[in-house]
């Protein structure tokens, strides 16, 4: 009996090239042997919905889009009573997920190949309260900026460009002001206090088109997920480390806290999150969490990785 494949799109993802190639696609997921059910969807969540619907009918569940397309088919995944395989096509403007796994992110054949192929490997996923992430939850006035940044310019001056842009929102008074907040960030192990005016917990080799936006290590199947807050500068001198610590990416100047933990309990003023660039709410207390090799992805061969990580 075949095995059957549900390919989730955003026909207006990107440019629509998803669209342009579609019948080819679908050819590549038929000679793989697999039984194919296309699903183009139709509004916001309805990825999600049609994986909570139709997920464990499939044994593997591949979706082309951006990195909010993948964010709404995880969080319907997560929830299976069944493990299934997750191919990814991006098809984004931005596909951090896409260059943290190797996933080709212009072109759209070799992309299907992999997410219908044999190499499976066993990643972490987040958890934000009871929603899931790939990479990302972020909060501060520094959410938006990496979205925001130039792509040329990110592609020539990789961390400059986005620190640049950090440092043009934290100027706006008011913006910087409404983006303040004080929190108690509890990991277990230590415990953190202060304010701070931007903070991002990944699991990730990029964000916001930035790759290796810390240049610590980062494991995508360890169980743990790394932390960095950008606290409140407190006078010129402090602005002056903070500017250098971000671009020295020393993560030990004043104005830094980088953490690598399993669960984060952070308790706070009203802060409004993201999660993987979508609307995550806004939140008081919440706790965070990696769920260990939760999620087999489909991805390119890579020479070197332990069979452990692999499913046979």
């Amino acid at each position: 009996m075949k095995q059957k494949l549900l390919f989730v799109f955003n026909p207006h993802s990107g440019t629509g090239e998803i669209c342009k190639h579609l019948a080819e696609v679908l050819d590549v997921f038929t000679q793989r042997g697999y039984e194919v059910v296309a699903y183009p969807t139709q509004a916001a969540g309805d990825g999600k919905r049609k994986v909570l619907e139709e997920g464990e009918n499939y044994e593997r569940i591949v979706v082309a889009g951006g990195d909010g397309m993948l964010h709404e088919v995880l969080n319907g995944v997560m929830r299976l009573n069944k493990e299934v395989v997750v191919g990814y096509i991006p098809s984004g403007t931005v596909n951090d997920f896409a260059t943290t796994h190797r996933l080709p992110k212009n072109n759209i054949m070799e992309a299907a190949k992999i997410a219908a192929g044999d190499n499976i490997r066993l990643v972490d996923v987040g958890k934000f309260g009871d929603t899931y992430f790939s990479y990302v939850a972020a909060f501060g006035i520094a959410t938006n900026v990496a979205y925001d940044t130039d792509q040329k310019a990110k592609k020539r001056w990789r961390i400059l460009a986005y620190v640049a842009n950090i440092f043009k929102s934290l100027l706006g008074r008011n913006k910087f002001k409404a983006a303040c907040r004080k929190m108690t960030i509890d990991t277990g192990e230590v415990v953190i206090k202060g304010k701070f005016v931007f903070g991002a917990i990944y699991n990730s080799l990029s964000i916001g088109g930035v790759k290796n936006f810390i240049d610590k290590e980062v494991v995508l199947d360890d169980g743990l997920i790394e932390g960095l807050f950008i606290e409140k500068p407190k006078n010129l001198k402090a602005w002056e480390q903070l500017g250098k610590g971000l671009l020295t990416r020393d993560f030990n100047s004043p104005g830094l806290v980088f953490v690598r933990a399993k669960r984060f309990q952070i308790y706070s003023e009203e802060a409004a999150w993201t999660l993987d660039g979508e609307n995550g709410g806004k939140h008081t207390q919440i706790v965070v969490s990696a769920q260990q090799k939760a999620l087999h992805i489909a991805c390119p061969k890579e020479e070197g990785v332990e069979e452990k990580q692999m499913i046979e």
